[in-house]
């Protein structure tokens, strides 16, 4: 993104590659969805897939004329945001949404934030030990922090791993992110192993950057002032 901030944090419009994937918060729903960038013309409109949502009583349609969207995504670190009027619908051949074009766009910088709180489940394996219920409690670009509960370590007997042994430990890493057809295998080590009476919490270092999972997590858990973006 080569246009740069003012100082309240917003920016002029640089719209991300067609086929980005964004996330879309309707003033008439609950939830955020996930969905895909198709077009815009510039300074008119933009053209986004209509993603399948869970309508409550009453609501046909996931968004109407009259409705207005937080869109965000992710451009080289930065999670970017706007909200804007949804203009129309397009039914045939694809479900599709037409919201205005934005004049400005609220930005965020993951960079200032190395590790990232969430609640992500997954499946770890060290060496030829797998947990299967198991959670990333917080991730950065450089790896992450992992908690297993008590029961599953219990359930291992004397083949669980005492903390001094667990480190430097070769791990792998199993997480399913939406609309992702498979499970991504991250490659790593273990830098610590701390038991509690409930839960036993590993951080693993990673071989990869991690950035498509600190992009994830940072659109769900970053907040962006757009009180003045329609």
């Amino acid at each position: 993104m080569s246009a740069q901030p003012a100082d309240d944090g917003r920016m002029p419009v640089v719209m991300p590659e067609v086929g980005t994937r964004i996330s879309l918060e309707s003033a008439r729903l609950t939830g955020r969805m996930w969905s895909r960038l198709i077009g815009w013309k510039e300074g008119a409109y933009l053209l986004i897939e209509t993603p399948e949502a869970h309508l409550p009583a009453g609501i046909t349609t996931a968004f109407s004329v009259d409705d207005i969207l937080t869109v965000r995504y992710m451009d080289d670190g930065l999670i970017v945001g706007f909200r804007s009027p949804v203009l129309g619908r397009i039914v045939k051949p694809w479900p599709l949404t037409v919201v205005a074009y934005p004049h400005h766009v609220q930005i965020h910088s993951l960079r200032r934030h190395p590790r990232l709180a969430c609640y992500l489940p997954c499946r770890v394996k060290l060496e030829d030990i797998e947990f299967t219920r198991a959670v990333i409690r917080d991730v950065s670009l450089n790896g992450c922090r992992i908690r297993i509960p008590v029961e599953d370590l219990d359930d291992l007997g004397e083949e669980t791993p005492a903390a001094g042994a667990a480190v430097d430990t070769p791990a792998t890493l199993h997480v399913q992110l939406p609309e992702d057809p498979e499970p991504q295998v991250i490659a790593g080590r273990v830098v610590s192993f701390d038991r509690e009476p409930a839960y036993a919490m590993l951080r693993l270092e990673t071989t990869v950057e991690l950035r498509t999972l600190v992009e994830f997590v940072g659109m769900f858990t970053t907040r962006l002032e757009l009180k003045d973006l329609v």
